[in-house]
Parts: C-alpha cells; structure tokens; sequence
C-alpha cells in the first residue's frame, strides 16, 4: 500500500511540476556552420496568467556581420491553454525590410489561419494543435514528448505543414552552457522543407538546449545553448 501510495504521489507531483514552466525564461545560443561561429540568438520566453509571449533575435557576428541584411527576429504571442500553447499572432521579421515581413494570425472561433507575405493574403484552415516556427519549440514544456513521437501542424506565416519528429533515444548532451539529460527528436528533411533535429533538456522543462537544421540545399546550421536561465526555477 505504502509503496502504491508513493508512486500515485510521484506521479501527481511529476504532473504538477510539467504543468507549471517558468513565468520568464531567457537564452542565448551559439549559431555554428561548417565549424564557424557565424551568429547567435538571443530569446525570450514570458507568459503573464494565460497569456504568453515569445521573442527570437539572430544575429550574425564577426566578419559574418559584414554580409548580413539586419538581424532575424521572429515573434509568438498567444494564449495558454489546458493543451499548452495556443498562439494568436506571429511575426517573421528580415531586418528592417518592410516588404520582408511574414504575419499569420490565429482564429481559433473561425476556425482558420491567415498568412501574409510577398503582398499576399491567403488563408487555410485551422487544425488543433496548430503551433508557429517559434512556439512549436515552447511546447514542449507544456506536453512532453516522454519518449515517443510527436506531430505538429505548423503555419511558417506562408503554409501550414504537418512535422513528424520521431524519437531518436535518451542521450547526454555537452553544449557551452553545460551537460544535460536529454531526449533527441528528429525530423527528416523533404524536398520541400528543412529537416531539424532536437534535443530537449529533460530537468530543465524539456528546453532545447541543441537544434540541428538540415537546409534544403544540403547546408547544415546548428544552435547550441550558450546560456539560460528561469525565473522562477
């Protein structure tokens, strides 16, 4: 009895735990290609009741700073939800290039998507679990993977696609902000979109503490965590 009491109670405080991510959640991470440090991004996660907010800046750096036109930034801001992250609004900045700018805005009474770019508005249905580029990496920290595969349908700001990321194994990671216990997901690349390759900080909310792009060209492009930090941890 004693030990079945325990395990109902571990299990109840696991779920607690999940269910309460950070309130502030700031990183930097180290962009890498071909061996060279070529840039670094700088996030920030916020959520204030149910409502949260997500912003990513990159930034090349060095002599690579010389060719770059402005930094990336993209932004998620939405709702949370029983189901985790429910984003309302996404941004896809290329510097300051006005006529560069991605949008896609979330109706989720409608239900429906739309996207805006290259002086086009289309619109598309909107499928539940619908996550952006940006709040995908987020939601993890409200639904685990916990060893399986996971499917997002994602709007880019121009299309919605289906992601399959499979479960690769438990592995230990060394990136600069130090070593983790991590779960390794993997998504293939196909003609039409990049493959990504993840791995999410297991005691650390399920964070993503390394990503692997594979570009559709055949580049490679990868992200290591540089810092991090929650508030409160």
């Amino acid at each position: 009895m004693r030990i079945w009491l325990f395990f109902v109670l571990s299990t109840f405080l696991t779920s607690t735990a999940l269910a309460a991510p950070p309130q502030q959640i700031s990183a930097k991470y180290r962009v890498i290609k071909s061996g060279q440090l070529v840039g670094e991004v700088h996030e920030r996660f916020e959520r204030n009741g149910q409502q949260y907010h997500i912003e990513s800046t990159t930034s090349a750096t060095g002599i690579f700073a010389l060719f770059a036109r402005g930094a990336i930034k993209l932004q998620s801001m939405g709702e949370i939800t029983d189901e985790g992250l429910r984003p309302l609004h996404f941004e896809h900045h290329r510097g300051a290039d006005a006529a560069k700018l991605i949008v896609a805005d979330f109706d989720w009474k409608k239900p429906g998507v739309t996207h805006k770019y290259d002086g086009r508005i289309e619109t598309a249905p909107l499928l539940a679990g619908t996550q952006d580029r940006l709040s995908q990496l987020y939601q993890f920290m409200f639904q685990p993977p916990l060893n399986r595969d996971v499917n997002f349908h994602i709007s880019t700001g121009r299309k919605l696609s289906l992601h399959h990321y499979r479960f690769i194994r438990d592995e230990t990671t060394t990136v600069s902000a130090g070593t983790f216990q991590t779960l390794h997901l993997s998504k293939e690349r196909t003609a039409d979109e990049d493959g990504v390759d993840l791995w999410l900080a297991k005691s650390h909310h399920y964070f993503p503490v390394r990503i692997v792009f594979y570009e559709k060209n055949g580049g490679r492009l990868e992200q290591q965590l540089e810092s991090l930090s929650f508030k409160p941890d």
